[in-house]
């Protein structure tokens, strides 16, 4: 069974290209191909990085990391009996908030 693991850390912007290029020169990151929304970094170890458009972004401004468990349903009871505030389940990922209010994603590994 695969230990939780963060995957992908999701930084929302009006300037899209600005950033991106920012962490392309700054710490030389590998764009993997392009997107109408977003630009995603291929990661050599750890998680992806990717820069994407306000459109979508969540109340609460900043990077919405994102994890991958192995029992999401079970990771989903857990989170509802810490009386956190956790967001519908979706088609394979719910949406929660941490303590201070941050968002953060949850997706089962495939």
């Amino acid at each position: 069974m695969r230990t939780p693991a963060l995957t992908n850390v999701f930084a929302f912007t009006a300037k899209r290209d600005e950033i991106a290029r920012f962490f392309d020169e700054v710490l030389g990151l590998r764009r993997q191909r392009a997107r109408d929304d977003s630009v995603w970094f291929e990661p050599e170890g750890g998680a992806t990085l990717t820069v994407h458009d306000r459109e979508d972004e969540p109340e609460v401004p900043g990077f919405v990391p994102w994890f991958h468990v192995a029992d999401l349903a079970a990771t989903y009871e857990r989170a509802r009996a810490k009386d956190a505030n956790v967001g519908e389940m979706r088609d394979g990922y719910f949406f929660a908030r941490d303590p201070d209010g941050r968002v953060f994603g949850v997706r089962e590994w495939r």
